[in-house]
């Protein structure tokens, strides 16, 4: 602990803790005992240790909230650690351990250094949580992600389940208004006529001129969209005529239209993941990605590029509509996120509401009328064996998906071959998709920032 807490070097471990550092590979999720610093409602904080396949269940703790990632970091540096140890006394805070840590007869822990792990055996690691002044103690608060398993394939349930998970929150009082109804927000006039200009195989680009004229946020966006320097024409576009022709084209004005004019009768939250600031550049960052690789297909296989853009830049509505939807159990669903950051949204979504974001915002889109190519590729954003309907689309919006780290970054990781192969694209190509939108990360931040001035907040 002595070690650990003052940053020295593994290399110069004593060799009775140099005996249980091994590469982090070698622990399976099930082995794995990740941590979470919570902090109650006087302040006082508590490292909560618990396997890697499971969450951390906060109706048990409902007056907790994870620290921000901030405030981690500020933790990090006052003990020299890159990541925090699910050990007692190495950090001034008390810890509770999930009892479904010793499930396995071996367990490891992070060692302050994010490659190497400490592995113990179950009973080496209860001997140091009971020791004699050890600030540590054992309770049960972790559910396994098997035990919630998102609906990945079952398309034609989601209905069902949309209206279960309403009726399941309105017994509940939560969301009395909506009855036993699926509430579902109307469509913005603007994007009810970009959708009818859609299916007109005589429109041109004077009528969608009209239409986002009429609207004068969105045509002021689209204006600022067609002057970013990522179009190489900053700020000579005057006009969404100028802006269809000579900068965006009719296709991917008429996509981008109808992506930003979508949510205009939904709020953005104010709470969210430590405030959810990002929405916006992700989904910009995303739309541009799905622009980049699409061009690496070769043109007998490619997809159409204004519908891979618009799925890009809707891939998360249903976050928002899970905010309107479900308004008093959304700031609930806020803090799960942050006291688990390795679990995927859609593991915490179908824990909480019975359905995730994908499956409605996929509904609200047939609904709308949307393309069902642009459907197809939300419902299935997390499926990488989707073989089905428009699943060139869905793949696509998969490999952007995994591409994009959480804190922002773009990162070529693992990717299935077969994947791969369906898409008729190499990592190579990917790569230099990459190394393309990471030219313009200026760019994207003032698209982005465009856009969340032009949002109101909740």
């Amino acid at each position: 602990m002595d070690c650990i807490k003052q940053g020295v070097s593994i290399d110069a471990y004593p060799e009775l803790l140099k005996r249980h550092l091994v590469p982090r590979n070698q622990a399976t999720a099930k082995q794995l005992v990740r941590s979470s610093i919570l902090e109650d409602r006087n302040g006082v904080r508590y490292l909560f240790a618990f396997p890697a396949h499971c969450m951390l269940d906060l109706k048990l703790y409902q007056d907790y909230r994870a620290i921000t990632p901030e405030q981690k970091s500020l933790v990090l540096r006052r003990y020299h650690l890159r990541s925090v140890p699910a050990l007692p006394n190495t950090i001034a805070y008390n810890l509770i351990v999930d009892q479904r840590c010793f499930d396995n007869e071996q367990l490891f822990t992070e060692s302050g250094d994010p490659q190497w792990l400490l592995e113990f055996s179950a009973e080496e690691y209860r001997a140091l949580l009971t020791a004699e002044g050890s600030n540590s103690k054992i309770e049960a608060f972790s559910i396994p992600l098997l035990a919630i398993r998102p609906n990945m394939t079952a398309v034609d349930q989601d209905e069902n389940e949309i209206k279960s998970a309403i009726e399941t929150i309105t017994s509940r009082r939560i969301r009395t208004r909506l009855a036993e109804n699926i509430a579902i927000p109307p469509l913005p006039l603007s994007a009810h006529n970009i959708i009818q200009l859609r299916n007109n195989d005589n429109s041109d680009a004077d009528e969608l001129a009209k239409i986002v004229e009429a609207d004068p946020s969105l045509a002021s966006q689209v204006i600022s969209w067609a002057n970013s320097p990522y179009y190489g024409l900053p700020g000579q576009i005057q006009s969404i005529q100028d802006a269809v022709i000579r900068v965006l084209g009719f296709d991917l004005t008429m996509n981008l239209s109808l992506g930003l004019s979508l949510g205009k009768n939904l709020k953005m939250p104010s709470d969210g993941i430590f405030g959810y600031q990002n929405y916006w550049r992700e989904s910009v960052l995303k739309a541009l990605l799905m622009e980049k690789l699409i061009r690496k297909i070769p043109a007998q296989h490619r997809p159409l590029a204004g519908l891979s853009y618009l799925s890009g830049l809707v891939h998360n509505f249903g976050y928002l509509v899970i905010a309107e939807v479900f308004p008093p159990y959304f700031s609930l669903y806020c803090r799960y996120q942050e006291a688990n950051p390795h679990v995927p949204a859609m593991y915490i979504e179908r824990f909480l509401f019975g359905i995730t974001r994908e499956q409605i915002a996929s509904f609200l889109f047939h609904s709308w009328g949307i393309p069902e190519e642009v459907c197809s590729a939300v419902r299935h954003l997390h499926n990488a064996a989707y073989e089905g309907s428009h699943y060139t689309y869905a793949n696509m919006l998969y490999v952007v998906d995994q591409l994009v780290q959480s804190d922002g970054e773009i990162k070529l990781g693992k990717l299935p071959e077969s994947l791969l192969g369906r898409l008729h694209i190499d990592r190579q190509a990917i790569q230099e998709a990459i190394d393309s939108v990471s030219d313009f990360a200026e760019e994207l931040n003032f698209l982005a920032d465009m856009l969340n001035k032009n949002k109101k907040p909740d």
